[in-house]
């Protein structure tokens, strides 16, 4: 059973709300117990069901057994009592036995509201959620404003991660949330997954006061991050290293280290790594500790501009754990950087030999022999990974590229149609669609092209002056101009859109306008915007093997 739900629970209904509805509540019960509205179970001193509610309630577990067993067979058809053999049962730990009393109950009273609760609170704890939340449904059909009912309902919810259906049901009940971090963490991943901000910080920043295990500090932490909060996360980071718990300050070590590099403290980030890879020599940590380590290293020397010592790092991590694609893609990443190519193809060709199926490589490769003028090559593996039914536009872009880059604009007009009836709406291949259409010499059509990139994406800067262009390109003056003036507000300083709008203008008779933007530039065509090469990937963050409660 989840930690904290006992006390929880306890306290839930022991609250004055529903003091009036429970028959001798036992204090620490795990389930509500039914409301009682017969006079037939009055105390009497021989009563079986009335010795067993009593020894219920001193904790007597198996005399209560014994009594509400002794009651079933004198009252076979009464529900009350199965519910109450359910509670005893869930105290004695039998719960598959516990929730066939509670079915048996709901089976003899198709409207006993606490069978179908208890029942319901028995599925959420083993995590049934399905059937959990029908009954704690069903139960809220025949009482809805219980409380109870709500607040488990929205746990259920919670679990499976259907946030806004949660949170209306947690508000519903009224009651308080509990000190429990892994369901404050749980309700702060929901309202971030809603973008409900201001709540989610709420939940945060009560979370970041509370004592925390080992690994609810590493949630903790990375909750921080993503609202930015990067002072409190390495703050709450730097105090878990500083515990005397020996396997706690190598894995917190490493989330120190990525705490730093999202924050952009790229020489803290590094010391950080350095530190650990000198720890982690002396310790004897496994490989892929030291290689994570390394890799944080690399990012961050890469970042200072520290482009030997990057390369070195990313090496190293690759040789340490040459099974993980991201230290490859780094590294391959970084020698594109500095237009090291053909060391680039080395690396993502030895990076495949250890991960064959590695889309990301692939496709990397793929990038390293264009960027060489390899367009053969580059034309092969792009090619294989459209044929493989690549669900993303990256490898068709980059096929368009080596087809507009060899001349062959037809086809690259071609190939990017089929990539739209496969992927559907999408911006990149949109925008390729605009270039290759104008290379055609198929302006009109580019101009549609360029629209849907445009609609697509509207704060995209390579879009508007894309689709600026071609409308200069077939008079459509007036709405050039408009394109190119929302390019330059996207990209101030465009020296292309100011050439252009220069004619534009011109065009449309406002010399002084024309003569405000005209530069004596070459005309030269940007390099299209895509993602064939991406950012550094940063290793993953590390979890202490004390596992976080269920």
């Amino acid at each position: 059973m989840r930690h904290g739900l006992q006390t929880l629970t306890s306290r839930f209904l022991l609250s004055l709300s529903l003091a009036a509805q429970v028959f001798f509540l036992v204090p620490g019960t795990c389930f509500a117990s039914q409301r009682n509205s017969d006079a037939s179970i009055r105390a009497r001193e021989s009563d079986p069901l009335q010795d067993g509610l009593k020894a219920l309630q001193d904790n007597r577990l198996e005399e209560a057994l014994r009594s509400l067993t002794a009651a079933e067979r004198e009252q076979p058809s009464d529900a009350r009592i199965r519910n109450f053999r359910g509670i005893v049962l869930v105290r004695l730990g039998r719960s598959s036995e516990a929730a066939n009393e509670y079915r048996d109950a709901i089976r003899l009273d198709p409207r006993l509201e606490d069978g179908y609760k208890n029942l319901g609170f028995l599925e959420w704890t083993e995590h049934h959620l399905e059937s959990a939340r029908a009954n704690l449904q069903r139960a809220l059909e025949l009482v809805p404003d219980d409380s109870f009912a709500h607040y488990y309902l929205g746990r259920v919810q919670l679990d499976a991660s259907l946030y806004e259906s949660a949170f209306q049901e947690l508000d519903r009940s009224g009651v308080g949330w509990p000190e429990d971090p892994q369901f404050l963490i749980e309700a702060a991943n929901g309202y971030l997954a809603l973008r409900r901000q201001e709540k989610a910080r709420d939940v945060i920043n009560r979370l970041s006061t509370m004592r925390l295990s080992d690994p609810e500090v590493a949630l903790v932490a990375r909750l921080l991050l993503s609202e930015g909060d990067n002072a409190t996360a390495i703050d709450l980071l730097r105090r878990l290293g500083e515990r005397q718990n020996p396997a706690g300050p190598r894995w917190a070590g490493l989330d120190l280290a990525l705490s730093y590099l999202m924050a952009g403290n790229y020489e803290k980030a590094a010391a950080q790594s350095r530190m650990l890879l000198e720890v982690s020599q002396i310790a004897g940590a496994p490989a892929g500790e030291a290689a994570s380590a390394w890799c944080t290293l690399g990012i961050a020397k890469a970042h200072l501009g520290q482009s030997v010592a990057a390369l070195d790092a990313f090496r190293q991590a690759s040789k340490l754990d040459s099974r993980r694609e991201e230290y490859w893609l780094n590294l391959t990443r970084e020698l594109m950087e500095l237009n090291r190519y053909a060391e680039a193809i080395s690396a993502a060709q030895e990076g495949l030999n250890s991960n064959p199926k590695s889309y990301a490589l692939h496709l990397r490769l793929g990038a390293a022999y264009l960027s060489s003028d390899r367009f053969s090559e580059a034309e092969s593996v792009f090619r294989q990974l459209v044929a493989a039914g690549d669900p993303l536009p990256t490898s068709y872009v980059g096929l368009a590229q080596v087809l507009l880059r060899t001349g062959r604009a037809e086809e690259a007009v071609s190939e990017l149609a089929d990539a739209g009836k496969k992927l559907g709406p999408n911006f990149l291949i949109s925008y390729f669609q605009g270039l290759a259409l104008n290379r055609a010499g198929r302006p009109a059509e580019a101009v549609a092209a360029f629209q849907n990139a445009v609609q697509l994406s509207p704060n995209s800067a390579e879009a508007h002056l894309g689709l600026g262009k071609t409308e200069l390109q077939v008079a459509r003056t007036n709405d050039a101009i408009g394109e190119l003036e929302k390019c330059l507000q996207l990209s101030p300083g465009n020296v292309q859109a100011q050439r252009l709008l220069s004619q534009a203008y011109r065009r449309a008779g406002d010399t002084e306008a024309a003569s405000r933007y005209s530069q004596e530039i070459a005309e030269t065509e940007p390099a299209p915007q895509n993602d064939l090469l991406g950012d550094f990937i940063l290793p993953e963050w590390q979890t202490p093997q004390e596992s976080v409660r269920e």
